[in-house]
């Protein structure tokens, strides 16, 4: 029978279905299901550093009449900031507890916040990783995209200066250049990062012509673009490229360990079909292996890489024609 095991930021893992961060991941119950459904590691609910200062502020507003005192403001604002965090470390801590695998810690943060802080207690409280997302509509003219960049690099190298534990970042893929981007990111002594995040985006409610939040759900045909930017750059780096988005079976698992993935972030699949899809995933994953005699993961982990494959340059065709008239002689 093929050995599922696989390795994702020093971290050994079972298989290498992991729990992304979702409703899922954000209650000891879930996380207790997650496990025993077979994923070899949960990545925490994302704790929003801009939601946590929001929410402190609100609750300064809603006590106006009682700040009689100068240090009321901010005695008030910073009392309603620690219990968002305690509530999140009583969650890490009694995962930890409670769960045999790795437990990763996820921040959803700003440039010089103060999430540095949060990390480092979430550190002490045993995390076994850290995993940062940050994300810059770039919706000001005046910024060039290279400043984004640059905003990007900075947080990432004050994140590595201060975070011991392994790091990771789940970034998005709208950038000028985000070949070199994830190089000068391996520059940085990143550990790995998870192609690609999914941010909320608005929609339009036509009856009532309001603005409402759109399908934050992938759907199964999604992977192709964490695929295509795996296979380019796996063998680029030297960190770890975990796979996210589109991830519904055994078979796109088994393409983006193909392409160089170390592990894959589950998520939608999860909140749409339950967790018993875990078990179908993995077997499906072991089935193929065994099918073509591949014992371990290692075997194949990164054969069709676009340094690996007799001709690189299909990894980079974006050809419309030619996939249209492909499809339909299909």
């Amino acid at each position: 029978m093929a050995d599922l095991s696989t390795k994702y930021l020093g971290l050994t893992l079972k298989n290498p279905l992991i729990a992304g961060s979702s409703p899922l991941t954000s209650t000891l119950d879930n996380l207790k299901k997650c496990e025993d459904a077979g994923l070899s590691a949960v990545v925490l609910k994302s704790i929003f550093e801009e939601q946590i200062e929001n929410d402190s502020e609100l609750a300064v507003d809603g006590a106006q009449e009682y700040l009689t005192h100068a240090d009321a403001y901010g005695f008030m604002k910073n009392a309603s900031m620690e219990r968002e965090i305690d509530g999140y470390l009583t969650l890490l801590e009694d995962a930890k507890k409670a769960l045999d695998i790795p437990v990763i810690a996820s921040i959803n943060c700003r440039q010089n916040g103060s999430w540095i802080e949060y990390a480092n207690r979430f550190v002490a409280c045993g995390a076994d990783a850290i995993e940062i997302n940050h994300y810059i509509v770039a919706a000001d003219v005046e910024i060039e995209g290279g400043a984004i960049e640059k905003n990007y690099l900075s947080l990432v190298k004050a994140a590595r200066k201060q975070i011991k534990v392994p790091l990771s970042l789940k970034m998005g893929s709208s950038f000028s250049s985000l070949a070199n981007l994830m190089r000068r990111l391996d520059e940085l002594s990143i550990d790995g990062v998870v192609l690609f995040n999914r941010f909320y985006s608005p929609d339009i409610d036509t009856k009532t012509m309001s603005l409402i939040p759109a399908q934050m759900l992938s759907a199964k045909d999604e992977y192709a673009l964490s695929l295509r930017w795996t296979a380019l750059m796996s063998e680029e780096v030297r960190y770890d490229i975990c796979a996210s988005t589109g991830i519904y079976s055994g078979d796109t698992v088994v393409k983006q360990l193909l392409a160089g993935a170390k592990a894959v972030q589950l998520c939608s699949v999860l909140l749409k079909q339950g967790l018993s899809s875990v078990s179908k995933i993995e077997a499906d994953l072991s089935s193929w292996m065994d099918s073509h005699e591949y014992s371990h993961i290692s075997d194949f982990n990164g054969k069709l890489a676009q340094e690996r494959v007799a001709d690189p340059s299909k990894w980079e065709r974006s050809q419309y024609m030619k996939s249209i008239l492909g499809a339909q002689k299909g």
